[in-house]
Parts: structure tokens; C-alpha cells; sequence
């Protein structure tokens, strides 16, 4: 496996967690400019013994909220269309997803236990439209999240989930 030197908006990072099954990490932002470094994560749902494609991971859903609408992180309208049409209980308002933060300086520390896959083309301010969010530089913290706690914690959270494809740039 390739080790990871850096990271950009829209690479998909898989992991195998403490169930010994694959789970993803979607890129939302970066902060690349000044230090701290971090990176944004959206939680897919894909969970797994087969390592999946891209192709599998476009069949999956992300964790996040339809009921913003924020005037400083707008979509274009072609974007929002494409999200009501996928997900018109959402209209009038915006996709946003759970914003995973881990700073470079950890993921550094811990990032042998993951692997690009690709790289999508998604919208920007996912995160930003998204109403939460928690530090996620711990490695065990995410590999036993991602198996044990993460559909408890998430919809406690007011977190739901959301086709992958309606946050996908065409």
C-alpha cells in the first residue's frame, strides 16, 4: 500500500475498523494553508468484508442533515437540483454532512491504516452546511466508532443518511 502524503477534496480513504470490516472516508476540505493543518470527513455507510471500488462506494450514503440554509456556503442551482431530485423531502433547503475533523499532525501518526481509493468530484461546502461535527485524530476512537457507535451517536445527533450521489459534481 502506497503511503499517504497528502490529502484533497473528494478522495475517498478506506480502513478496515475494529470489526475487521472496510469502512470510508470521504474528503470534504481541506485546511492546507497555514498550521494546524486539517482535513474534513464525511462518514459513508459502506461497511464491509470486501474492499470496495468506487463503484461500490457511489451505492452508499453519507452522514449528514437536510434542513440548512445557509447564505455564505450556497450551492449553484444546478447543484440543488440535483440534491432535491435525489431528495426532495429536503427542498427548500441544503445538503450538509458531519464534519469528521482530524489535523495532519495526528493523521500522520496513524495513516498506514488507511488507503485512497479515488476521488470524487463533490460539491463544495459540504461540511460548512452540515450542523456538526467532532475531533476525530484518534485512531482507535475512529476504528471503533465507525463499528460500534456510529449509527447510535449520529442519529442521536440529529444526523441522518443521504444518497452519495446527490453531493456528486457531474
Amino acid at each position: 500500500m502506497k503511503k499517504i502524503t497528502y490529502i484533497n477534496q473528494g478522495d475517498l480513504l478506506i480502513f478496515k475498523a475494529a470489526d475487521d470490516k472496510y469502512k470510508v472516508l470521504l474528503c470534504t476540505s481541506t485546511s492546507k494553508e497555514k498550521s494546524p493543518q486539517n482535513f474534513s470527513f464525511a462518514a459513508l455507510t459502506y461497511d464491509n468484508e470486501d474492499k470496495p471500488t468506487v463503484e461500490d462506494i457511489l451505492r452508499s450514503d453519507f452522514w449528514g442533515i437536510g434542513n440548512t440554509k445557509n447564505d455564505y456556503f450556497k450551492y449553484s442551482d444546478i447543484e440543488l437540483n440535483q440534491m432535491w431530485n435525489i431528495h426532495p423531502e429536503t427542498k427548500p433547503y441544503f445538503l450538509g454532512s458531519y464534519r469528521l475533523i482530524i489535523w495532519r499532525k495526528d493523521f500522520m501518526k496513524f495513516r498506514d491504516n488507511f488507503e485512497i481509493i479515488g476521488n470524487l468530484k463533490i460539491v463544495d461546502n459540504l461540511d460548512n452546511n452540515g450542523n456538526g461535527g467532532m475531533n476525530a485524530s484518534d485512531w482507535n476512537l475512529i476504528k471503533d466508532f465507525f463499528t460500534t457507535k456510529i449509527n447510535s451517536v449520529l442519529p442521536e445527533r440529529g444526523q441522518k443518511t443521504f444518497k452519495l450521489k446527490a453531493i456528486i459534481k457531474e
